[in-house]
């Protein structure tokens, strides 16, 4: 992550929690999306995607890759244009449902990217109600 950002004030931790969720099965003739990535308000694989979560919920970065096994990258940007990235590129098994803690209080709009082998491969964008 970058540095001098108080830990105090904001913080992105990863966990890798592997929750597992088994993939649907796909139709004949749909594509499949290669990612499923959301922001929740919770922790859990029960979590549900959300737009804006409580000011003092726990709040987390949900990532799947649906095709293969690959190494993600996650960022958060912060109400006053603060920005953090997870340290280096994390594992993730194809099929396994992660989870990055997302520890602001501070209310207003925030905004999560995914990245994998350094391309965008999805944005999500929710507030921190006071």
């Amino acid at each position: 992550m970058k540095k001098g950002i108080s830990a105090l004030t904001l913080s992105l931790v990863a966990l890798a929690t592997g929750l597992v969720i088994a993939a649907a099965p796909s139709s004949a003739g749909t594509t499949t999306p290669a990612y499923r990535h959301y922001v929740a308000c919770g922790l859990s694989r029960k979590a549900k995607p959300a737009r804006s979560c409580p000011v003092n919920s726990k709040k987390g970065a949900f990532f799947k890759s649906l095709k293969a096994d690959v190494k993600y990258t996650v960022c958060v940007k912060f109400p006053k244009q603060e920005h953090l990235c997870t340290e280096k590129p994390q594992e993730a098994e194809q099929g396994t449902l992660y989870v990055n803690k997302i520890t602001s209080t501070t209310p207003g709009r925030h905004q999560v990217t995914w990245f994998v082998g350094g391309k965008k491969v999805g944005t999500t964008v929710f507030q921190v109600k006071g």
